[in-house]
């Protein structure tokens, strides 16, 4: 059985070695960009099962980024997980009204990212 994959947007080195190392652990492989273009772009070559989005990135914010997502026929379906260090309290309610399925501040708890994943992905994988 294919391992799922996961598209990790994420501008931030130390984050994005974390968020790779969670995912690893949990048995889903990793792709990585850092803006939200070069997401975009990926997206349209290859749907994966799971995103995790920052919201501070380059060229393209995380806010465009999953509202592209949610309103177009791209990765509509796909489950979306929102990390942001600029967690201000209006951030996770924008999120999850804009469509992310979860949202964590950082800094966030590695077991609770893994079990987000695991909760999210097609057949509990």
């Amino acid at each position: 059985m294919d391992r799922p994959t996961a598209l990790v947007i994420e501008d931030d080195p130390g984050s994005s070695r974390l968020v790779g190392e969670i995912l690893r652990k949990s048995g889903v492989d990793a792709e990585f960009v850092v803006d939200g273009i070069d997401a975009l772009v990926s997206l349209h070559k290859t749907i994966p099962d799971i995103v995790i989005l920052d919201i501070a990135l380059p060229r393209v914010n995380g806010w465009q980024v999953l509202h592209t997502l949610r309103m177009g026929e791209l990765a509509s379906a796909v489950p979306i997980i929102v990390i942001t260090a600029h967690g201000q309290g209006t951030s996770a309610r924008r999120a999850l009204d804009g469509g992310a399925d979860r949202f964590f501040e950082k800094p966030f708890l590695p077991a609770e990212l893994a079990g987000a994943v695991a909760d999210l992905l097609p057949n509990g994988r």
